[in-house]
């Protein structure tokens, strides 16, 4: 197959799964407390700043792990 198909869908996978993960988070979180969104949205801001550090954490994961897997794409093309 064409190496620049897997590399434009690893790039749309990065920018959707980026978009998409905060509110994921958001919900999950509200989801797992038991915690209704008008409390999270009016409560305390630990809770937001956890949810924060824990986006920014799989930012800097997700671009870690996405430079390697185009790099290991690169390589296996020029094989």
């Amino acid at each position: 197959m064409n190496d620049s198909f897997f590399i434009s869908v690893l790039a749309g996978c990065w920018r959707w799964s980026v978009f998409l993960m905060f509110p994921l988070l958001v919900f999950g979180y509200v989801e797992l407390t038991g915690m209704p969104l008008s409390e999270f949205d009016n409560g305390v801001n630990h809770h937001k700043w956890l949810l924060v550090s824990l986006y920014f954490l799989y930012v800097l994961l997700w671009w870690r792990l996405n430079r390697r897997v185009v790099s290991l794409i690169m390589r296996r093309k020029w094989r």
